[in-house]
C-alpha cells in the first residue's frame, strides 16, 4: 500500500473542473504526475496518493491561485463524494449524515481521517490530513472543510447556513484581502495558526433536517457502500465490518453470527473476544444498527410497523415494539407522533453570510 494511500476518480474530478474553469487544462498535469486520462475519468478509480499530490501541487503552481484549495470546493457534488455522497443526501438530518463519514469516507480516498468531537456544547468535526507536504496539504485541508460546508447548504437546500468557526491549522495569508474569501466561503469567523484543523458548529444546527430523505434508498446505498469497501479491503475496525456485513443482509434476512465469523475467517468465540477488545458485542451491534434504521423509517415513512418489524429482523411486531420501548422509553408510535409533529425550522440554527 502506497504511504498516502489513494484518492477516487470522482473525488479527483472536482480539481480537475476547478482547473478547468480556472483557464487550465489538467491533461498536462496529469501527465506530469504520471496518472493515466482514462482513470481520472473513471469515477471508480483509485490513484495513487504521491501521484495525487504531484498533480495538486502541479495545479496550486499552474493556476497561480494562493487559495486554489478553498475555491475547488466551489465545484463540491454529490458525486464527489463517490457512494458516500449519495448516502449523505438520503440521511434524515445533518447530524445522520456526518455520522456516515466516520464509515465511508475511505471510499472517498485515504487523504485524512474525520473525528467528531462534542466539547462545551459544540459539535467539533476535525480533518487529520495524511498528506505532509507543503503546499498539497493547506490546500487540501481548505477544499475538505469547504467542501463540507458547501455540501451542507446544499443538502439542507439553505444558503445561509454556517458553522460557528473554522479553526485552521496553517497560518493567514499575507494578502490581507484573500481573508475575505474565507469569510464568503465559510460564512463565520476562520481562526489561523489553531492546534488542528475543524469546522465547529452547534448541536441544533446538526438536527437540521435534509431536502429529500429517503430511509429505503438509504438502506440501500449504505449496503452497497459495506460491499465497496469489503472489496477494497479497507474495513478498519472489526465493529465496522460486522456493521457492514450485518447491513448488507438485513434488507433480505438477518444474517446469523456463526455465517459473519465464517465471512470474517473467525470463529464465534474469537469474533465475540475481539469485539469485547473493541468494548462493544455483537448483540450491541445489531441492536444500535436496528434502531437507528427504525427512527429513520418512523420518522421519515409512512411504513406500517409490521413491515419495520419484518424488515429489521424481528420475530413478530410485539418484539419490535419491546425493544424500541426500551431503548427510547417511548412506543414506536409515540415516537413517530412526536417527530412528525416537530416543524423543520425548531431545526435550524443559521447565520447569514
Amino acid at each position: 500500500m502506497n504511504d498516502l494511500g489513494t484518492i477516487s476518480g470522482a473525488a479527483l474530478n472536482q480539481y480537475l473542473v476547478s482547473a478547468r474553469a480556472a483557464g487550465v487544462d489538467p491533461s498536462k498535469g496529469l501527465l506530469h504526475s504520471g496518472i493515466a486520462p482514462a482513470l481520472a475519468d473513471d469515477p471508480e478509480a483509485r490513484i495513487p496518493g504521491e501521484q495525487f499530490e504531484r498533480l495538486l501541487i502541479w495545479l496550486i503552481e499552474t493556476s497561480g491561485d494562493p487559495l486554489f484549495g478553498l475555491h475547488t470546493s466551489q465545484y463540491v457534488q454529490p458525486g464527489s463524494y463517490s457512494v458516500m455522497g449519495y448516502i449523505a443526501m438520503s440521511a434524515s438530518t445533518l447530524f445522520e449524515a456526518l455520522s456516515k463519514v466516520a464509515l465511508y469516507e475511505k471510499l472517498v480516498g485515504d487523504m485524512g481521517v474525520t473525528e467528531t468531537l462534542v466539547n462545551e456544547g459544540l459539535v467539533e468535526v476535525r480533518w487529520i490530513c495524511r498528506h505532509q507536504k507543503q503546499p498539497a496539504r493547506r490546500h487540501l485541508i481548505e477544499n475538505v472543510l469547504g467542501s463540507w460546508v458547501l455540501y451542507s447548504r446544499w443538502l439542507t437546500d439553505n444558503s445561509n447556513l454556517s458553522p460557528e468557526l473554522v479553526m485552521l491549522e496553517h497560518g493567514a495569508p499575507e494578502d490581507r484581502r484573500l481573508r475575505e474569501d474565507y469569510r464568503r466561503i465559510f460564512g463565520c469567523e476562520v481562526r489561523f495558526d489553531q492546534p488542528c484543523s475543524a469546522i465547529i458548529s452547534s448541536p441544533v444546527s446538526l438536527q437540521h433536517r435534509l431536502r429529500q430523505p429517503d430511509p429505503q434508498l438509504h438502506s440501500t446505498l449504505e449496503a452497497h457502500a459495506a460491499r465497496k469497501l469489503q472489496s477494497l479491503g479497507i474495513e478498519t475496525t472489526l465493529t465496522q465490518k460486522v456493521r457492514n456485513r450485518i447491513l448488507s443482509s438485513l434488507t433480505e434476512r438477518l444474517p446469523r453470527k456463526e455465517q459473519v465469523a465464517e465471512d470474517l475467517g473467525l470463529n464465534v468465540r474469537t469474533l465475540h473476544r475481539r469485539l469485547q477488545d473493541e468494548g462493544t458485542s455483537w448483540q450491541d451491534i445489531l441492536d444500535n444498527l436496528r434502531q437507528e434504521l427504525a427512527r429513520t423509517y418512523l420518522r421519515d415513512t409512512s411504513m406500517a410497523q409490521t413491515e419495520i418489524a419484518e424488515r429489521l429482523g424481528y420475530s413478530d411486531i410485539r418484539s419490535f415494539q419491546r425493544s424500541f420501548k426500551r431503548h427510547h422509553q417511548m412506543t414506536p408510535g409515540d415516537y413517530r407522533d412526536q417527530n412528525k409533529s416537530l416543524p423543520a425550522s425548531k431545526n435550524l440554527s443559521d447565520k447569514s453570510g
